[in-house]
C-alpha cells in the first residue's frame, strides 16, 4: 500500500509543464476533470496543503471531500480550480488513511469524480 500511495504522490505532485488549458464544452455536456495536482498526499499538521484542478469550462464547482471532512475548491477561472487549506492539529483517531473524493459538477449536477489515496498524519 505505501509503494502504491508513494507512485501516486509522484503522479499527482510532480509538475506537468504546461498546465492543460480549461476543455471547451456546452453547458449540458458531463463535466470532466482533465488534470489534478497537489503538493501532498501525505499531509502533516501545521502544513499547507495546495492544489489545483482542470476541468471542462462547463464544471460549476468542484468539491474536494472525504468522510471526515468537505470543501469546495476555488474557481479562478473557467475551468481552472486552486485550493489552500492551511492543516491544523488533529486529535490521534483522524490521523489515518483517507480517500480523498475530487468532484466535479456542472449545474445540472452531473459530476465527475476522481479517488485519490491520502494520509493524515
Amino acid at each position: 500500500m505505501r509503494l502504491w500511495c508513494a507512485l501516486l504522490a509522484m503522479l499527482l505532485t510532480a509538475a506537468r509543464s504546461p498546465w492543460p488549458a480549461a476543455v471547451p464544452a456546452a453547458p449540458n455536456d458531463p463535466p470532466r476533470i482533465v488534470a489534478l495536482q497537489m503538493n501532498e498526499t501525505s499531509i502533516a499538521p501545521g502544513s499547507e496543503w495546495t492544489g489545483r484542478i482542470a476541468t471542462t469550462t462547463n464544471v460549476a464547482s468542484v468539491e474536494i471531500r472525504t468522510e471526515s471532512f468537505s470543501f469546495n475548491a476555488t474557481r479562478i477561472a473557467f475551468g481552472q480550480f486552486t485550493f489552500d487549506q492551511h492543516v491544523l492539529d488533529i486529535v490521534p483517531q483522524y490521523k489515518r488513511a483517507y480517500t480523498l473524493h475530487v468532484i466535479a459538477r456542472n449545474a445540472a449536477g452531473d459530476q465527475d469524480v476522481r479517488l485519490i489515496p491520502i494520509v493524515l498524519r
